[in-house]
């Protein structure tokens, strides 16, 4: 069962996030569908998802899912894989918001 509340993320304001955003750049590595994966660099990440720098941020639909994996600097580095949404673009890249797959 897909669980995804994204109602703290619309219209939220840049000064009232539910996550807090660091200014962090890590590699990620991108997977959508059944394209090949590639890697990005973030600008920024929080528990709750991050932004990704790339110039082609439009071949991915909003509402999208992703799967990410990288070390996860909030978690001492450890292999993280994440799945996620798209819920932003913006001219310099697009930002995803972390989901949890539960189990039937």
């Amino acid at each position: 069962m897909l669980s995804l509340d994204l109602s703290w993320y619309v219209n939220m304001p840049e000064n009232n996030r539910q996550f807090p955003r660091k200014e962090i750049q890590i590699e990620v590595q991108l997977n959508f569908l059944e394209e090949p994966s590639r890697t990005v660099i973030t600008r920024d990440l929080s528990e709750g998802g991050l932004f990704m720098r790339m110039n082609d941020s439009g071949n991915y639909p909003m509402g999208e899912m992703v799967t990410l994996r990288f070390k996860d600097p909030l978690a001492d580095f450890e292999d993280t894989e994440k799945d996620a949404i798209i819920v932003r673009h913006t001219d310099d890249g697009m930002a995803v918001a972390y989901i949890e797959i539960d189990e039937f």
